[in-house]
């Protein structure tokens, strides 16, 4: 919050607005918002020169299919700002120009808006037979990822480059990884590759067909802050204030077990459970991550000897 000018912001006005893109339902989106709101006015602090406290308005905003009402239920009846729900995609305008002074997306903008049509298409080399991911892929097929996140970020960019004032930030939260490593070194490739198996099984068994199996792919890529860098480069209307690849959760750093495979799934299975349902059917959801349980839980080992340090990409941008 360092590098948010808030005194300067809110000069002609007496409130600050925020924006949360791709927000949650749950208690952490209330905990990331007071966090922000705190900041805020700390830096105000008593060196300015106003009168009276700022007041905060807040937008959330995420798919039209998000579940609004549970996330305006939840509120917090003691919060210090106003709430409005925002539905729509933040790969395009979703806020007049000029609008907010901060814009935060925790978890989201690794999301990509759809799976990159060459990869389900069987006269494409990038044709992803077999699998649900890029992770240890044929070149074409991680190629195809990572042009669809280069497309995705440049909507993105451009969007919030309108929506965002001048000397306002953009703050991003992200999967990501070190520049030119492998997808197939981090523990989420096994997850992937197990997901593959699991599925293939529940074919050979009749429960899905071949066509379900074959056009079914997690539209999820992590970037390198090179590649983010690189694309805010190619925007040109915002200045780079911190880039850091971090690490994640502390089960994914000390040896794992297997209520640790249990509680990643329980995870795994909230944020992505939508995918299979709306692909398999709610009927076969519990099928596939017991399966996915416990098929990871004989893995153990090779996920402990996979690379799972700094997979978390945060980075600030200031509007210029």
């Amino acid at each position: 919050m360092e590098k948010l000018d808030a005194k300067t912001l809110i000069s002609n006005s007496n409130t600050f607005r925020i924006a949360d893109l791709g927000c949650a339902t749950g208690p952490n989106t209330f905990f990331l918002i007071d966090d922000i709101i705190k900041s805020v006015e700390t830096t105000l602090g008593s060196n300015s020169l106003k009168t009276t406290k700022p007041e905060f308005l807040v937008f959330f905003n995420d798919l039209p299919k998000n579940d609004f009402n549970t996330l305006f239920i939840s509120l917090p009846q003691d919060r210090s700002y106003f709430a409005v729900g925002v539905p729509g995609s933040f790969h395009g305008r979703v806020l007049p120009e000029s609008s907010v002074h901060m814009v935060v997306t925790m978890g989201a903008t690794h999301w990509l808006s759809n799976v990159p049509k060459e990869v389900m298409d069987i006269s494409s080399k990038a044709w992803n037979k077999g699998k649900v991911h890029y992770s240890d892929a044929p070149e074409e097929v991680v190629k195809a990822y990572e042009e669809q996140f280069g497309r995705d970020m440049e909507k993105f960019l451009e969007a919030r480059a309108i929506e965002i004032v001048s000397g306002g930030l953009l703050v991003v939260g992200m999967c990501g990884i070190p520049k030119e490593m492998p997808f197939s070194n981090l523990a989420d490739s096994i997850m992937y590759s197990s997901m593959a198996d699991v599925l293939l099984q529940m074919q050979f068994e009749g429960l899905i067909s071949e066509e379900q199996v074959e056009t079914f792919n997690i539209p999820i890529y992590s970037a390198s802050p090179e590649e983010v860098t690189v694309l805010v480069e190619k925007n040109g209307c915002f200045t780079v204030e911190s880039m850091e690849l971090m690490d994640p959760t502390a089960w994914l750093k000390r040896p794992m077990n297997v209520e640790d495979v249990q509680q990643w799934m329980v995870c795994i299975k909230a944020t992505m459970g939508s995918l299979f349902i709306n692909h398999f059917g709610d009927h076969l959801l519990n099928d596939i991550f017991d399966r996915l349980t416990a098929k990871l839980a004989g893995l153990t080992e090779k996920i402990e000897s996979s690379y799972r340090k700094k997979v978390m990409l945060f980075f600030a941008l200031k509007r210029k």
